[in-house]
């Protein structure tokens, strides 16, 4: 391009006027180049600023969701670390309440242990007492059959045939009595039926004079009971009903 432009100024311009006019052309052709490439190098430039400035902003919005990341994240982590002394609490709770109900457990069958003992007692206690009731009923009837004919006898003037247990016919049955005495008081026959209890209480008296009721027989039957001790209504009712009673004292009423 030189060349050509130097040849074509030689053509009006003597050579070194030619040289010297095409290196002034190349010098201004050459800065006008630069200037042009700088202009696009400052739009450039420009643009890369631009750039930068979106590029600044959201660094800094991320680093600000950084920021609010690593706070949630730190709340998180307390949370954690709370529920995790939580869960200690509950654990070592769980644990104390184990240990409580094994506690409560053993407790339980000792308790159940000492129940079935106490039942075994109490059955065993209960034999005794049953055994020691009927040996005192026994011993009370065997004292009724020694002490009562002998109290008839001065108070009646009764004539004795008969005393002892026995079986008798009722209408609706049978009953074995605890004394059974017959005789004769003024050459009249008379049936003297006895119960035979420790206690004699209104209930046993209505329920005795009952059953002598059933009882069918052809002589006077007159109830009789013996006992150690008698209920002030007991004694009403018997006296209201005709029936007698003698105590292992001796005493006799009506």
């Amino acid at each position: 391009m030189t060349s050509t432009l130097e040849e074509k100024l030689r053509t009006a311009f003597s050579p070194e006027q030619a040289h010297l006019l095409a290196e002034v052309i190349r010098e201004a052709y050459d800065d006008l180049v630069k200037a042009k490439d700088f202009n696009e190098l400052k739009a450039i430039v420009a643009d890369l600023a631009q750039a930068q400035k979106r590029t600044e902003e959201r660094l800094e919005e991320l680093a600000a969701a950084q920021k609010r990341t690593e706070e949630r994240v730190e709340e998180l982590a307390a949370a954690q670390k709370r529920t995790e002394e939580r869960v200690d609490q509950l654990t070592v709770t769980v644990a104390e309440l184990a240990q409580a109900q094994k506690r409560t457990e053993e407790r339980v069958d000792q308790l159940a242990a000492a129940q079935e003992r106490t039942e075994r007692a109490v059955k065993q206690l209960a034999r005794q007492v049953g055994g020691l009731s009927e040996a005192l009923g026994g011993s009370l009837e065997d004292l009724a059959l020694e002490v009562v004919p002998e109290i008839l006898e001065y108070r009646w003037g009764m004539e004795i045939e008969f005393c002892d247990r026995d079986t008798l016919p009722l209408r609706n049955g049978e009953y074995e009595f605890d004394l059974v005495i017959r005789g004769q008081v003024a050459g009249r026959p008379i049936l003297v039926l006895g119960e035979v209890k420790s206690n004699i209480t209104e209930s046993e008296v209505e329920r005795f004079l009952n059953l002598v009721a059933q009882v069918e027989a052809p002589e006077q039957v007159r109830p009789l009971f013996f006992g150690y001790r008698v209920e002030r209504a007991a004694k009403a009712l018997i006296r209201d009903r005709n029936a007698v009673m003698v105590t292992t004292r001796g005493r006799y009423f009506p």
